[in-house]
């Protein structure tokens, strides 16, 4: 599952989507930087789900995410999007915290 954020608050969505999903116990994950600085790819591995129940997880967190930042990601896999556009970028380079 990927979440992908591209705004002006990059280090505050790092830290708090980090922190979402300690909270709902997915302690395997991944961030990265895209192309610019204010692109982060966030990779959370988990166990097989269908389109469905991916798209409900990443919207839980989405909702947990928009309680403290306006909403400028977006969420892949999705059944809300034409699978054409079920596409993501390229990360550059991994983030550490």
């Amino acid at each position: 599952m990927l979440i992908e954020y591209d705004g002006d608050e990059a280090i505050r969505f790092r830290y708090l989507a980090k922190s979402i999903l300690i909270q709902q116990n997915y302690k395997d994950f991944y961030i990265y930087q895209g192309k610019n600085e204010n692109k982060i790819q966030i990779f959370i591995k988990t166990k097989e789900l269908s389109l469905p129940q991916a798209t409900k997880v990443l919207e839980s967190i989405s909702d947990k995410l928009m309680e403290k930042l306006s909403k400028k990601w977006k969420l892949l896999p999705s059944q809300n999007l034409p699978y054409e556009y079920n596409i993501a970028t390229l990360p550059y380079k991994e983030l550490k915290f």
